[in-house]
């Protein structure tokens, strides 16, 4: 069922009949249609193996479709040349799992980084050395995360919760228009997981951002998702709001053995 106010909106990102299957024979994608409009926040929601991260990275072409169209920001990508391609990522704001920070160099310079396809300069690769205006902006977004006073901190010093908010910080210095988050608190504690999902839906509301949101954990998905667009075995489930979704029906997505993995809903609720 589709969201019923979804055409009133401009489409960001429009896949049609996408398909991916891999030298190997694995095929981890059907015959995928959706449509995500601009200041959409959709989670997309799967067991593991379902193809979520295998559709994130078709968006913007660190997978190769090998059938159907792709178009994300009025680029297409099935047919867009490197040049296209560097261009639209960026665009694309990209909050991983693996939070990727440069974790010997001080928080700043890693946040600095996120600016690095807009300016470039080798000025940029250290915060000793960048602009005042960058470092300026840098110490903004670190504020906006509330870790501006530890920009001087090297990157490991930081708990997993504080270095996924500076990562966050870093892809707010990019300027993005969609943010694409792969399982962003997989690795965190609940507590923690909970503190940084609500930042991250906090700031893409605030600045009118565009996010699909990768999920495993189904209380989160049930606690943050709006929209929902759930795969099975690379197909899609259901595309619908989550309010009109049944447990029984999430739970369906997920094996016996994966649902009793899920901790219970009073985990997350309450906590900070």
């Amino acid at each position: 069922m589709p969201v019923r106010d979804a055409a009133a909106r401009t489409p960001v990102i429009e896949v049609s009949r996408l398909s991916k299957r891999f030298p190997n024979g694995t095929q981890a994608l059907t015959d995928i249609n959706l449509r995500v409009n601009t200041g959409e926040t959709v989670v997309l929601l799967g067991a593991n193996g379902s193809g979520k991260s295998t559709l994130q990275k078709c968006l913007t072409k660190l997978v190769e479709p090998s059938d159907g169209s792709v178009r994300v920001l009025d680029t297409e990508i099935t047919t867009a040349g490197t040049r296209e391609i560097t261009a639209l990522r960026r665009e694309v704001g990209v909050v991983f799992q693996r939070i990727n920070l440069v974790r010997e160099l001080s928080v700043l310079t890693n946040v600095i980084h996120g600016s690095l396809g807009r300016v470039g300069g080798m000025r940029n690769w250290f915060a000793m050395s960048a602009r005042k205006d960058q470092r300026d902006e840098a110490m903004e977004s670190l504020d906006r995360v509330g870790l501006a006073d530890v920009a001087q901190r090297r990157a490991e010093e930081l708990s997993g919760g504080q270095q996924q908010r500076v990562a966050i910080a870093r892809m707010l210095m990019q300027q993005p228009q969609v943010v694409l988050a792969d399982e962003p608190v997989a690795a965190l504690d609940p507590r923690a997981g909970r503190s940084v999902m609500d930042l991250l839906w906090e700031i893409t509301e605030e600045r009118g951002l565009t996010l699909l949101c990768t999920l495993h954990q189904l209380e989160l998905a049930r606690a943050y998702g709006h929209r929902v667009i759930a795969l099975r075995d690379g197909a899609v489930e259901m595309d619908t709001v989550m309010s009109e979704v049944a447990d029984e029906q999430l739970q369906g997505l997920y094996t016996t053995e994966e649902r009793e993995e899920f901790p219970s809903r009073g985990i997350f609720e309450g906590a900070a």
